[in-house]
């Protein structure tokens, strides 16, 4: 193996550590999670209301909520509203059903649906007495395929228990997905918006 000349050795090796600092300048600034600093320091989720008819909802996102805050462990959950610094009030106030697809057998009949579900949700801030923002609208969208495509034959029984079965499963993907919406509304930082 054939070294390098020290007339080209040298102006390399600079090279290489001046192109290594700069490299590792820009991760200087670099901060892991979000650097936003939260007005609270504890949370009260109160129960999810259900003003909606999106069935068994409510369980499923009170769950959900909390679970998108210990996922995220800048703001600490707390059983009870004496002892938090800020309250989240959620309540369920629209569950749509729309017919996305038809079947091909009969045009009548839905082989796929849109669901929607909305939310009201209102930050307290039990220290000031006042609402860190009140009845934001945050709303999602999913969907449930009725349709089994591995029946060899649907009766309106089969088809209305498929459709059970299928909105059942969406809910959970719905509230699922609201409660990540609704939590990063709350740990996001606010901005004046218009009532939707």
């Amino acid at each position: 193996m054939k070294m390098l000349p020290n007339a080209l050795r040298t102006p390399l090796i600079a090279a290489l550590t001046l192109l290594t600092m700069i490299f590792a300048s820009g991760c200087k600034s670099y901060q892991w999670g979000n650097p936003a600093e939260l007005p609270f320091k504890s949370i009260y989720i109160k129960p999810v209301t259900n003003d909606s008819f999106a069935p068994q909802a409510q369980a499923l996102l009170s769950r959900q909520i909390r679970d998108a805050f210990i996922r995220d462990g800048r703001s600490q959950l707390v059983t009870s509203e004496e002892d938090a610094d800020a309250v989240l009030l959620v309540n369920l106030t629209k569950y749509e059903r729309s017919a996305a697809a038809r079947s091909s057998e009969d045009t009548a009949t839905a082989a796929d649906f849109d669901l929607s579900l909305t939310a009201i949700v209102s930050l307290y801030n039990q220290n000031q007495g006042d609402y860190f923002f009140k009845e934001r609208s945050i709303r999602e969208t999913a969907n449930a395929y009725v349709n089994n495509p591995y029946a060899t034959v649907t009766t309106p029984a089969s088809s209305t228990q498929d459709f059970l079965q299928s909105e059942y499963q969406a809910m959970s993907l719905l509230t699922r997905d609201l409660a990540r919406s609704i939590a990063d509304e709350v740990l996001s930082p606010w901005e004046p918006r218009l009532k939707q």
